[in-house]
This record gives structure tokens, sequence and C-alpha cells, in this order.
């Protein structure tokens, strides 16, 4: 399949009427089931409940809003991420957000200008990328990764050689010449995680060179990995927390980017980014947060009760449950179903499988044959490259269907492999 077409596919991909055209299992697609999400009704509605007894006194959720955010949601968020995060999150290091991928276009449009050159990891989220590349004009600059994360030597070489070339003026109010976009805790698409040796290596050279690096953090509660009574861990550290970590009092090159897309609704549009105070206050001086406070000061305040309530502690672990399942289901197929060469990384989180085939196959034809003959669809590795790298795989999401409708799937794509690699043999 061409690179146009899967240009299309991505920009389709979670549009309601595609998502399930012609009966079409879309495994691209990284969202939460209908299933799951229902039973979010429920959840919103004793929430609602909880903080109208609150509004009709007060109505501040139906205000603007502070810059930073309902402060209710800023301490019932930051309690959340303290229990589930292996560090102490402060409340007065976050803000609010309409979701991940408007604090990742704030951040970058913010700090950077157009013609600027910014890094991201390779394969890394596509849309995350293009928003940087496309969207906002920014030089994107490929750092390769491995089975502990994004290649921190070759990215200290590659800031070396462009800081020297860049004309970037570093002031109060650009106080970062460069960025790095990254997904350091299970990684979209690969679902590896940053090792916490290449996360204080990071740190250091982010420091050294002045970078900021942006961390898509939207997964980071979804871990599957259980202790031996059976009980989820928590999850790896973020890379913020290694910010912190060294050197107290001396941080501020790293900003986490969370979202409650995945862990509850993408409908609701609500995340923070927990930063520095020189990034927090570039975002709340912005014309564009003066105009409008909060960015999304309602459905914050109904979220800041959910949490309260442990509503959303309660559903987590809920979809955690589902979640491990499917993943596991699929992994047990793609190893032990699929042909011989192909090789499957067992994730301990997140939502995507990252299936690599031997060199040379085409993942863009077994695509076509898969829609062709069963009506099955599933991103191709090369979409998540900004150098159109990774033909040879393909991306997986375990999230969106149950049980069997996944599974049946996962089996299609397998026989279909199959066939392909048994016809280019003969």
């Amino acid at each position: 399949m061409s690179s146009t077409t899967d240009k299309v596919d991505a920009k389709d991909a979670y549009d309601e009427q595609n998502m399930f055209e012609n009966g079409r299992i879309n495994l691209q697609i990284g969202a939460p089931a209908y299933a799951i999400l229902q039973q979010c009704a429920s959840i919103m509605r004793v929430a609602t409940e909880h903080r109208m007894a609150r509004e009709e006194k007060e109505g501040f959720l139906f205000q603007y809003g502070s810059r930073n955010g309902d402060v209710a949601y800023r301490k019932e968020l930051a309690s959340f991420l303290t229990r589930h995060y292996r560090y102490q999150v402060d409340s007065s290091s976050l803000v609010v957000t309409a979701g991940a991928t408007q604090g990742l276009y704030m951040l970058a449009s913010l700090l950077f200008s157009r013609g600027d050159v910014v890094f991201v990891e390779d394969p890394t989220y596509f849309i995350g990328f293009q928003i940087l590349k496309t969207d906002l004009g920014l030089k994107t600059i490929s750092v390769p990764m491995d089975e502990e994360g994004i290649d921190v030597d070759l990215l200290d070489r590659l800031l070396e050689e462009h800081k020297k070339l860049s004309t970037v003026s570093v002031t109060e109010e650009r106080p970062f010449w460069t960025m790095l976009y990254l997904i350091p805790t299970f990684h979209n698409p690969t679902g590896r995680c940053l090792s916490e040796r290449r996360c204080r290596q990071l740190v250091q050279v982010a420091r050294k060179h002045n970078i900021l690096v942006v961390c898509d953090d939207v997964y980071n509660t979804l871990c599957y990995e259980r202790d031996p009574q059976g009980n989820f861990v928590t999850p790896p550290p973020a890379l913020i927390s290694f910010d912190q970590e060294t050197d107290p009092g001396f941080h501020g090159n790293v900003a986490s980017n969370g979202s409650f897309s995945k862990i509850l609704s993408p409908g609701l549009r609500l995340g923070w980014i927990q930063a520095p105070k020189k990034i927090r206050s570039l975002i709340m001086n912005s014309s564009y947060c003066d105009s409008g406070g909060s960015f999304n000061n309602y459905t914050s305040g109904i979220i800041a009760s959910a949490l309260q309530l442990g509503l959303v502690e309660q559903h987590l672990g809920k979809i955690q449950d589902i979640y491990a399942d499917n993943m596991n289901a699929v992994h047990k197929i793609i190893t032990e179903e699929w042909p011989t060469g192909v090789s499957c990384h067992l994730p301990k989180g997140g939502f995507f499988i990252w299936v690599e085939f031997p060199q040379g196959f085409s993942c863009a034809e077994l695509k076509e044959t898969c829609i062709r003959d069963h009506n099955v669809s599933f991103y191709v590795g090369s979409i998540c490259s900004p150098q159109g790298l990774f033909g040879n795989c393909l991306r997986v999401c375990f999230a969106l269907y149950d049980m069997e409708t996944l599974t049946d799937a996962v089996r299609k794509i397998g026989q279909s492999a199959r066939l392909m690699m048994e016809a280019h043999t003969t």
C-alpha cells in the first residue's frame, strides 16, 4: 500500500463513520472499546451530581477558570499520579489541557518557530511528528531506538552537530533552542519503555545541550505487569521524575504531557502538562491561555470529583484486567501461530503490539491482502517512521475490540502472512 494511502488512513482513523466501515476490523485504531466507554456514563453521572451540589452555590466551573486549571482537579490529579507513579507529584506543577494533542501543539508552537529543528524517535506516534513537521513547519531529525529506548549516545552527537548550525537565540521567552519529542513509557508503536539507565542519561544530555524533552505520557498508568500475588505493579518511573531526582533545585528540561483519553475517555478532551515553573509560566502568560482561561474548566471539575470518589481508580483496575488479557492473547497467537521468522516483543503495558517480519517482507502488501480477504486492517510500520522505515513491521492495537473479535482478526493476519511467505519461497 502506498504512503499516500497510509496518510489518508491516518487522517481517517478516528472518524466515527470510518471506524467500523463495512464491518472492517480496524486493529490500527488506538482507542478504548465502546464496551469500556459505556462504563464512563455512570462515572460521569455520579461525579457530575457530586460536583454540581457545590456549583449550585459557587458556579465556578461555568466561568472561564484560572489559567492553570481547577484547584480541586489539580489536587486530586496530583494525588492520583503520586499513587501510580514512583515519585511525589506536586499539584502546583500541573496545568490543565484539553488533551495530550493540544498539550504537544501548545508547547511546540509557543516555544519554537517554523523552520526550527526538533528531534523525534524513530519509530514514533505518527500524528505526533506530523503535528511538528506538517502543521508547525518544524524540521524533524529522527533518532533510532533499540530495546532500551531512544539511542541517547547518538542523540548527544546529533544535538552537538545541529547546535553549531542553529541560529535560534535563547531568551526568557524562548529558553530552549530545540526539543525532543518521545514516548518513554509503553511506547507507541513498540510498547517498550526507556530504561532507567537511559532516563538518567537523557536528562543529563538534555541539560548539557539545553533542550526541552516533551514526553507523551498517555499510557503510563496502563501497566499490566503483576507481582507474585497477582496484583498489578507500579508502572516504570516517568522520565520527568529523573529530572527532579538529580541535583534538586536544578530541574527544568522535561515536560510530561498526559491525558485521560486512554485511561478513561478520549471524548472528555482532558489532560495535563506537568512541567517546571518556567514552562508553566510561558503557558499561563500566553495570550492563548489568557483569553480562554482554563482549557476545559467544566470537565476538569467533574473529573476532580470522579478522582476524589475513587471512580477513576476503580475503572483503571477494570480496564487493566481487560487489556492485559487481550495483550497476552494476541502475543500468544503471534508467537505460536504466526510464521517462523516473525518476532514480537511482549509489552508490559500500553495499547499496542509491534511485530517485525524478516527484512524484505512487505507489510503494506500484507495489509492489502488482509483487507481484501478478511476485511481486517492494521498499521504498517512505515507510517510510524518520519523516514518511512519499518516497512517489514506492523502495529496491532489490542484495546478496541472484544477478545473473540480481536483474536479472530489476529489469526487471520497470521494466516495471510503465512501464505505470503510460503509463496515468496517457492
